[in-house]
């Protein structure tokens, strides 16, 4: 129960009171002089006041929901003046074809008048915009002079088509700044964003500068400002800056008036910036250099901490990116460093991938320390180019993962393995970079829709009204899950964080629609004991039981608590404002002492009733009703905790694929539709009106073709158990192409009897018409009959996951049926799943026939049964040999299931049983086999069964490139199957191109022709004399391809090989990281199944 309450609200700032923002709970003040000193702002308006307080003119493109020019607009309309008494002309433009005409243009006119002659023209934008003002940026370079100083200020954020969300984009910037000319300053850190925003303004002066940050998360997490520079603070700094240059200053290079400008802005602010900054050991080894940014702030933050732990690590941030000064990055770099890790960001995998591909940032340092005399030839430090792509997110574990790597020499990745993270106790899982600081975290879950949605930010301004607490404050939305989920950070300190990173060791979490489970692992970010707030109608056991086993293990690994409610019953759901008090409410309940609430009350009426009489009495009601409804759960300890088969990998933070709410939520998805001949020969006679096309499978979302079975041919007796084939397919005309090492898919059918007896069973017409949405554009439909549906699109006969039982479970009108869908849908059902999936091998088929009160309709069928996929094959043919054809080596697939079942592979049987003739739908798959660049280099190549098609076209391609009067190396080959007389394939094709001098050595392995096996590894190992100087000596390049079994082994010959090798010339190696280095080199390549 609660105390006697005072019946009067207290006093919270009139912002507050008006703000109805998810995302910002501080909103921008109109009066601009208002922001000044320690503030609570969105980083966001600190760079737009400091672009403001000097720019005379400013050109903003913003995306609507960027929020990137809100607090110009806001100032801009109520006509506040800048620092030298005007108000800036502001033009909001949109990005697209031209963009830059209206800047460029005004930029260029000397005749406007001018308040200040070194106030800087402002253009802001995210790095999203920065393609499109490629013309005005090229305009400007060639340039000898301008009629006013520019300044670019640049979000480093835009939407990647990778990921389907927006990612931090620091390489758009960086490359534009190269080749435009332009000097480029970071900011890594809160603190910096306003004095790097007026270093940009002073260095404009001297050169065009571009201001790059983190757009994503940095600028967009609300917190305290300990000391915001405002209007008349920023133009005195300004002008003092400028004018304690002496008469020697504009004589001296442009690095040379950035260090000084830079050296005089430290003296007025008190700061120490560099343009290169070393933090960490005094002593390193291992030294990471990373462009400023969010991530170069954790990985500081992390360096420092490890290094007070004694580890040799440090971190040296580029500051001034653009123009490089070598001189300054070498006397940055610590002497003592023996290894340098340079971070950066390249636009794709393709290019991480690529050997040839170098970050922009290594290329600038590999220049200053090969160049340099710093550093004696034999004493420079180790230089790696880590790169990696915009859509991968670094936490202060990740960089912790990194550091633990090179301390160890092992070449850093940058994905934490599941070993790693499922051992609680390990260094990188157990590290807290905010582990000894007064800080207390919160994280809320919420459909965005929500009137609960809007609590976290009204608990948000009412922490920040205690002024010994610092709060910070996040929303991040994803639009794809449940139509829309919003997920909020909620920080309290002592003292200001200005690293911005996601919440780990959350206190609590509060869940507003138990449905989020089933998108995000919610209790990943919970500390050790800490609470989770669940608002529901439903009983926790309910929802446990379809939570993954992954997650219910971390209940009782972090000893969470778990408090259930359902908020509809404490206060009106219609009414927004009563939910969001009442939501608040549970939270403080939850996660702060009785006494402390009841000091609360107050407060929460000011800031959500304002101007209305008793509105504590009401919440104080509203609070009594949450005390008596909250319950606290009892998490079972008996829970089956047997890891599943397939397990669910579900993400601990949320995607960001939008900075606002989902205002498409009732968009329905196209869905199959039984129609009539009559509605299709309509379209057929209008085919304009329609849009009609016919095309080949435009289902599938890859470039098709239709080849003719030529040549169908058993390898293996028919007395043999193993049905082993080769088929040749005849492609004349078609103008299909491959390469050397590409795979062909074959989009199989399911077998036509089966079908039928499907379609009888199941009460279908096989004729009936079906309108389906193409996989790839669902805005394109395609007619299909049921039975071309059943045996071309649906994989009916494949095995079922996990994922159909609950699925069915819908459409079951037996209770005891549902219910035991249910069950084998769950963690509950493990046991039982994995039996009926790997002893019973149930299909789609045999489910949908045992549970026959669940019967969903064929068009609810269709989207609960997984479509059919091609499956590819390594394609054992040369073009350039065979130019109108493509050979598969292919076995057939078979198993008894435990009733005594013969069950085969849908689609290796379905080729078995091809006539010379048939038609086939294929495409092309790429594939890592792939020759080496000389034909001179030896290719040792190692195969199991039909792993050996890939090696046939290698050796065709060979034997060509021979008979053009090529050099050829030479050619290993090692096979390895059961028996000689019933599995040498291709036996004729190797002895023959050995015997013309094409393959140099085969070892052939018949593991049961003698009574001790033999492998493929045992033949190498007997000729390990010739593949040292093949493989070390001549760059050779190793191959296997088959079964994933052997790889240990194989590998171990190799290092024995390159161990040899050492032996030889007298040195110690690390045979292990040898082969590591080998497989980036593509010298080691495996294709294993």
């Amino acid at each position: 129960m609660v105390a006697a309450l005072p019946t009067k609200s207290i006093s919270v700032p009139d912002s507050y009171v008006n703000s109805t923002s998810i995302v910002f709970p501080f909103p921008v003040p109109e009066d601009i002089s208002v922001l000044n000193g320690p503030t609570y702002v969105a980083p966001q308006t600190l760079v737009e006041l400091s672009n403001y307080a000097l720019a005379d003119a400013i050109f903003s493109y913003s995306p609507e929901t960027f929020d990137l020019d809100s607090g110009l607009a806001l100032w801009n309309a109520a006509e506040q003046a800048n620092a030298f008494g005007v108000v800036p002309l502001l033009s909001r433009l949109e990005t697209r074809a031209g963009a830059g005409s209206l800047p460029l243009g005004y930029i260029l006119s000397s005749n406007l008048p001018r308040k200040c002659d070194q106030a800087p023209r402002a253009i802001l934008m995210s790095s999203g915009s920065l393609p499109a003002l490629a013309p005005i940026l090229n305009e400007l370079s060639y340039l000898p002079s301008l009629p006013a100083p520019i300044t670019f200020t640049v979000a480093a954020v835009d939407y990647s088509p990778v990921s389907g969300a927006y990612v931090p984009d620091y390489i758009t910037a960086f490359t534009t700044a190269r080749e435009s000319g332009l000097a480029l300053i970071t900011s890594s850190r809160v603190s910096e964003l306003q004095h790097m925003s007026l270093y940009a303004s002073l260095l404009a002066t001297v050169l065009p500068s571009l201001h790059l940050y983190d757009g994503l998360r940095l600028s967009r997490e609300s917190q305290r400002i300990v000391d915001v520079l405002g209007v008349k603070r920023t133009q005195d700094f300004f002008e003092r800056v400028l004018s304690s240059q002496d008469s020697t200053f504009h004589r001296t290079d442009s690095i040379s008036r950035a260090s000084r400008l830079l050296t005089s802005l430290n003296a007025e602010l008190g700061t120490s910036y560099r343009l290169f900054e070393y933090e960490g050991h005094d002593q390193p080894d291992v030294v990471l250099v990373i462009l400023g940014s969010s991530d170069a702030a954790i990985a500081t933050d992390v360096a420092l901490k490890l290094s007070d732990a004694g580890e040799r690590v440090g971190v040296l941030t580029v500051r001034v990116a653009a123009p490089f000064a070598d001189s300054h990055f070498l006397n940055a770099l610590p002497r003592s460093t023996k290894q340098v890790l340079v971070f950066g960001q390249v636009y794709s995998q393709q290019d991480v991938d690529d050997p040839a591909v170098q970050s922009t940032l290594y290329s600038d340092i590999f220049a200053a320390v090969i160049m340099s005399a710093v550093f004696p030839i034999g004493a420079r430090p180790k230089l790696v180019d880590f790169k990696y792509t915009r859509e991968q997110a670094f936490t202060p574990n990740s960089f912790v993962w990194i550091y633990e790597q090179l301390l160890r020499g092992v070449p850093p990745v940058a994905t934490i393995p599941d070993v790693v993270l499922a051992n609680n106790f390990s260094t990188v899982t157990s590290f807290d970079l905010l582990y000894g600081q007064d800080v207390t975290q919160f994280i809320f879950w919420s459909p965005d829709d929500s009137a609960l949605a809007y609590a976290p930010a009204k608990l948000a301004q009412l922490f920040s009204l205690d002024s010994n607490r610092n709060t910070g404050f996040i929303s991040t939305f994803d639009n794809q899950s449940l139509a829309g989920i919003v997920q909020s950070e909620l920080r309290s300190s002592k003292r200001a964080i200005d690293t911005s990173f996601p919440v780990t060791n959350s206190k609590v979490v509060v869940v507003n629609d138990d449905k989020i489970f089933s998108s995000y692992n919610v209790v990943d970010s919970l500390g050790y004991g800490g609470a989770l707030l669940i608002n529901t109608a439903s009983k926790f056991e309910d929802i446990a039981q379809k939570l993954p086993v992954e997650i219910k293990k971390l209940f009782l690994d972090k000893a969470i608590v778990v408090y259930t409610i359902n908020l509809t019953e404490a206060a009106d759901a219609e009414d927004k404002t009563l939910a969001s008090v009442a939501a608040q409410l549970a939270f403080l309940a939850v996660s702060e002492p009785t006494e402390l609430v009841e000091t609360y009350l107050g407060k929460l009426a000011s800031l959500n009733f304002p101007g209305e009489e008793k509105p504590v009495a009401m919440i104080s009601e509203i609070s009594e009703k949450i005390q008596r409804l909250l319950t606290k759960v009892e998490v079972p300890t008996t829970w089956d905790l047997k890891l599943d088969e397939e397990p669910l990998s579900l993400p601990a933070f949320p995607v960001s694929d939008s900075f606002a709410p989902n205002e498409e939520k009732f968009t329905e998805e196209p869905s199959p539709e039984l129609e009539s001949w009559q509605t299709a020969a309509k379209h057929l006679a209008f085919k304009e009106a329609f849009d009609y096309k016919s095309e080949l499978r435009p289902d599938l979302p890859v470039k098709n073709f239709v080849a003719k079975v030529q040549e169908l041919k058993r390898l293996t007796p028919l007395s043999y158990d193993r049905n082993i084939f080769h088929i040749e397919f005849d492609i004349t005309g078609t103008g299909l192409k491959y390469e050397i090492g590409e795979a062909l898919g074959i989009h199989g059918q399911n077998d036509k009897e089966l079908v039928e007896t499907f379609i009888d069973s199941y009460g279908l017409d096989a004729e009936a018409l079906v309108l389906m949405p193409t996989r790839d554009d669902p805005e394109r439909f395609e007619y299909r009959t049921v039975f071309q549906v059943l045996l071309e699109d649906l994989d009916i006969f494949g095995k079922t996951p996990k994922k159909f039982y609950e699925s069915l479970a819908e459409y079951a009108k037996d209770e005891k049926q549902k219910a035991n869908l249910l069950r084998l849908s769950s963690a509950d059902g493990v046991e039982e799943f994995k039996k009926r999936a790997e002893e019973d091998t149930l299909t789609y088929a045999d489910v949908l026939g045992e549970f026959e009160s669940a019967r969903p309709s064929f068009e609810d069928l269709i989207k609960i049964v997984n479509p059919l996929k091609r499956r590819e094959y390594s394609i054992a043919s040369s073009q350039k040999v065979h130019p109108n054809a493509v050979h598969l080596l292919i076995v057939v697939v078979d198993w008894v299931d435990s009733k005594g079942r013969k069950r085969y592979g849908q689609c290796s049987r379905y080729i078995s049983q091809l006539k010379i003739g048939s038609e086939v739908v294929v495409s092309v798959k790429p594939s890592v086999m792939k020759l080496p660049p000389s034909p001179n280099q030896p290719i040792i190549m190692s195969g199991l069964g039909t792993g050996l098609a890939p090696f046939k076209a290698f050796v065709e391609e060979k034997a060509h490139q021979k008979s053009q009067g090529q050099d050829v190396g030479d050619i290993f080959l090692y096979l390895g199957s059961r028996h000689q007389k019933e599995e040498y394939l291709y036996g004729e094709f190797w002895e023959a191109h050995m015997a013309a001098g094409i393959i140099t050595h085969i070892g052939a392995a018949f593991s049961r022709d003698q009574p001790q096996k033999i492998y493929i590894q045992d033949r190498m190992r007997e000729s390990i004399d010739k593949l040292v100087p093949a493989y070390v000596q001549q760059d050779g390049v190793f191959y296997l391809c088959g079964p994933t079994w052997p790889v240990p082994d194989v590998t171990a010959v190799l290092e024995d090989v390159i161990t040899k090798d050492a032996e030889y010339r007298g040195t110690k190696i690390d045979a292990a990281k040898e082969i590591e280095d080998l497989k980036e080199k593509n010298r080691y390549i495996l294709e294993v199944y």
